[in-house]
């Protein structure tokens, strides 16, 4: 009797410790998120406030119009031809779908990553043309020393954006993220759109690539949901 309880118990220990060795069998990771389709952001880094220049020529305090709502971050360039237009159309018929009370609680914004050609005229240009009305941030002193470079330096920084400028000269072809000698230059970008929710967490991330408009859209109104449960 005793024999055969024994054998049950490392039966059953067995078990346990098969299951916690097989990757999925046990959920070790957040319950919520798995209603997300996009990439966990789980970083956990931190934003800083910041104030950038509208497409409009108005100043726009991050932190005061983002608080509370879910806010979603493309980072483009105008002079970008292949993928740029197409998460911005992407945006735009996310954007387009959300009635009046939805876009309430919810912050969309592009910002460029390259601010020497998209000052607010050329970047005003491509909202209209895109028909992509919403927020459109770029700074305008573009000197490598500026207190405007140095803040979009940083939220380029936040958000892991990854790009550099690839300049064409007769000498050389030279390829750096820093201020361009001239305006015959490249820029190569790998970035994304970023989700955060309503405390201001980076959430969720979507390469430029991998865009599916439902996915995001319903891990967009995942997070509104969230955020209205707390409530």
């Amino acid at each position: 009797m005793f024999e055969v309880m024994y054998l049950m118990r490392k039966f059953t220990v067995l078990i346990f410790s098969i299951m916690f060795m097989l990757p999925g069998c046990i959920d070790s990771g957040n319950e919520a998120d798995s209603i997300f389709h996009g990439e966990l952001i789980t970083s956990g880094k931190s934003i800083s406030e910041f104030t950038l220049l509208t497409s409009e020529n108005t100043t726009y305090d991050f932190k005061q119009n983002t608080e509370g709502k879910v806010t979603v971050i493309a980072f483009l360039f105008t002079n970008c031809y292949d993928i740029c237009p197409v998460v911005t159309y992407n945006l735009r018929h996310i954007h387009e779908s959300l009635n009046e009370t939805m876009l309430d609680k919810i912050e969309f914004i592009t910002i460029t990553v390259d601010p020497w050609r998209d000052n607010t005229t050329i970047l005003e240009e491509w909202k209209q043309s895109t028909k992509s009305y919403w927020t459109h941030l770029t700074v305008a002193d573009t000197q490598p020393s500026s207190q405007d470079m140095a803040t979009l330096t940083q939220v380029w920084n936040d958000f892991d954006v990854g790009f550099k400028i690839e300049e064409n000269t007769t000498e050389s072809n030279t390829s750096a993220r820093h201020h361009p000698s001239s305006y015959d230059y490249n820029i190569a970008h790998s970035t994304g759109t970023v989700l955060l929710d309503h405390k201001g967490n980076q959430r969720i991330w979507w390469g430029d690539y991998d865009w599916i408009i439902d996915l995001v859209k319903e891990d967009i109104l995942n997070l509104v949901a969230e955020a209205e449960a707390e409530q």
